[in-house]
C-alpha cells in the first residue's frame, strides 16, 4: 500500500528526479510523458502519480520539495555499506592508502573495520583515520568517493514502512538473511532434480554427504511436488554442472570460488544460486549486480555467470521463470515466520504472480521442522 512515506520506493534516482521534475512543472500534460518509459517503468510512475495526484497540493508539494532536496544532495557512499566487504577490498585494491581513507571513513565502523582486517598490514598501517584526511580539501573528498562508487551498482534506500514484497525486493534481505535463503533454495533445486532422476542416483550421492545432510535432501525429495520435478534432461544439466562447478581436484573455472567449506555446502550453495539464477534471468539487469555485490564476491559472480548462461542451460520460459519466483517468495515467508529472516517483512504483503500461483506453492504447508535443518549447512 502506497503511503507519503514510501511513495518514492523503490524508484531509481533517474525515475524519482523524472516524477518531481513532472510535477514541479505542474503541466497535466507532462505526466503524458510517462508513456514514453518502457512498460516497467511507466507502470510503476504512472501508479505513484496518481497517488500524487489525489493529495492535498501544498502537502504534495512539501513532499516533492524535500525528496528533490533529498536526491540533489551529495550523499558520499550511501549504499555502499550494503555492499559486501570482499568486493570493496576487490575495489580497493592497488589504490593508496589515503584513497582508502577516505572511501573507507563514510562507512559504517563495522564495514570500515572489515576492510581494514583483510588488508596487507602494510597498507592497513598506513590508511589515515578521519582526523588525519582533516587537511583533505571536501571537493577532492566527493571526486574520490564519487570515481569509488561509480564502481558498483546503486544500491537501494529500504521503504521507511512496510510495503509491497515483489520478487525484486530480495533485495532489501541483507548479507545473511540471503545467505540462508540461497541455502534453502539449494535443498529445493536438488529435490526437484533428484525427484525425476531417481533414487539410485539420490542415493550415490547420499552417500558423500553427512547423514544430517543426506536426511535432509531425502526429505526435499519427497517434499517436492510433482509439478516441480525438472525435466530429466535439465536435471542431469543441473547435477553435472554443479558437481564439475564443486569438484574437488583444485581445478576450478575463474568464476568459481574455491571454499573452506564442506561438500555439502558447496553443493547447496551452488544449486541455490542456480535456481536464483534461473529465478532473475529476465529481471533488469542492475537487480542482479544489487544482490551479487550483498554477497561474498565469490558467490556474487557466480551467480552472474550463471544468469548469463541460463538459456544455454534451462529452459526459461515465462510460466517456469514466474512459478520459481513465487517458490522463491514461499521460501522467504517461511524463513520469516521462522526467524532465520528478519520477520519485520511479515509486515509487508507478499505479492505473488496469481492466485493460480499461490495456490501451486500451498503444497508446503505440510512441511515438518526438521525439512529446514539446512540452517546449520551454509
Amino acid at each position: 500500500m502506497l503511503s507519503p512515506n514510501n511513495i518514492f520506493y523503490p524508484l531509481s534516482p533517474r525515475l524519482t528526479i523524472l516524477l518531481c521534475t513532472l510535477f514541479i512543472r505542474g503541466e497535466e500534460t507532462d505526466l503524458t510523458l510517462i508513456e514514453l518509459l518502457d512498460y516497467e517503468d511507466a507502470e510503476v510512475l504512472r501508479e505513484r502519480a496518481e497517488f500524487l495526484n489525489q493529495m492535498d497540493g501544498r502537502k504534495r508539494a512539501a513532499i516533492i520539495a524535500a525528496e528533490m532536496r533529498r536526491q540533489l544532495q551529495f550523499r558520499g557512499v550511501i549504499g555502499l555499506d550494503q555492499v559486501d566487504a570482499t568486493w570493496l577490498l576487490a575495489g580497493l585494491r592497488g589504490e593508496h592508502p589515503q584513497t582508502i581513507g577516505i572511501v573507507i571513513n563514510q562507512l559504517s565502523a563495522h564495514t570500515r573495520q572489515r576492510v581494514l582486517e583483510n588488508l596487507p598490514t602494510t597498507v592497513a598501517d598506513k590508511v589515515p583515520n578521519k582526523d588525519q584526511l582533516g587537511h583533505v580539501k571536501l571537493d577532492i573528498m566527493r571526486v574520490v568517493r564519487q570515481l569509488f562508487e561509480s564502481k558498483f551498482a546503486t544500491m537501494p534506500m529500504p521503504p521507511s514502512e512496510p510495503t509491497q514484497f515483489y520478487f525484486k525486493d530480495l533485495v532489501l534481505l541483507d548479507h545473511s538473511e540471503l545467505l540462508q535463503l540461497i541455502n534453502s533454495l539449494g535443498v529445493e533445486e536438488l529435490g526437484s532434480a533428484f525427484l525425476t532422476v531417481g533414487r539410485r542416483k539420490l542415493a550415490e550421492l547420499c552417500q558423500r554427504l553427512g547423514k544430517e545432510a543426506a536426511e535432509l535432501l531425502v526429505t526435499s525429495v519427497r517434499q517436492t511436488a510433482k509439478e516441480d520435478a525438472m525435466p530429466l534432461e535439465e536435471a542431469n544439466a543441473l547435477l553435472q554442472r554443479i558437481l564439475t562447478d564443486i569438484r574437488s581436484d583444485g581445478v576450478r573455472p575463474s568464476h568459481i570460488p574455491r571454499s573452506s567449506g564442506s561438500f555439502h555446502q558447496d553443493l547447496f550453495r551452488s544449486a541455490g544460486l542456480l535456481r536464483l539464477a534461473k529465478a532473475s534471468c529476465r529481471e533488469y539487469p542492475l537487480f542482479v549486480q544489487q544482490v551479487s555485490q550483498k554477497l561474498p564476491r565469490g558467490h556474487g559472480r557466480l551467480l552472474r555467470h550463471y544468469v548469463d548462461k541460463i538459456d544455454d542451460l534451462f529452459s526459461t520460459e515465462d510460466r517456469s521463470i514466474r512459478r520459481l519466483q513465487d517458490l522463491v517468495l514461499y521460501r522467504v515467508e517461511k524463513l520469516c515466520a521462522r526467524g532465520k529472516i528478519n520477520p519485520k517483512f511479515l509486515k509487508f504483503s507478499f505479492c505473488y504472480w496469481g492466485d493460480e500461483a499461490q495456490e501451486d506453492v500451498g503444497h508446503e504447508e505440510h512441511e515438518s521442522e526438521s525439512d529446514y535443518a539446512e540452517d546449520d549447512y551454509q
